[in-house]
């Protein structure tokens, strides 16, 4: 089952999907969204259970915990 959802997005948001489409080669802007509900979802249940995001660079090996707001 589907649902239709009409929104209104600013011009700099409408930019920020569509450059993310393209970076992700995805087809639409429907694909970006759902994605990124999906990257959320996998985020929030893992702080949910006690996990921490952890960022490094490659260069430095420097490691940066990243917090996940809900």
């Amino acid at each position: 089952m589907t649902t239709k959802l009409r929104i209104q997005l600013s011009d700099k948001a409408k930019k920020e999907l569509e450059s993310l489409k393209d970076k992700l080669e995805m087809h639409s802007i429907t694909e970006v969204i759902r994605s990124s509900v999906s990257v959320n979802k996998f985020l929030i249940e893992q702080k949910e259970e006690g996990n921490e995001l952890i960022l490094r660079n490659r260069m430095t090996r420097c490691e940066r915990i990243i917090l996940i707001l809900k």
